[in-house]
């Protein structure tokens, strides 16, 4: 039960840190909140008040 608690853990965690990192903002720093705001509350909040993503230019060749 433990080890299930752990996996279910290091993935919410390291899904915050990806997306926090790719809204260009410290992905340790929000990860680091979120794990001690408690996973789940502190998951919940970053879902709700996260950055929108800036979208990317496509490159056009002419």
């Amino acid at each position: 039960m433990i080890g299930l608690y752990l996996v279910l853990l290091g993935m919410i965690l390291t899904y915050i840190y990806f997306d926090a990192e790719m809204r260009g903002l410290n992905g340790w720093l929000i990860a680091g909140l979120a794990f001690f705001s408690g996973t789940i509350f502190g998951s919940v909040l970053w879902l709700a008040f996260r950055p929108k993503l800036k979208p990317q230019p496509i490159p056009v060749r002419s």
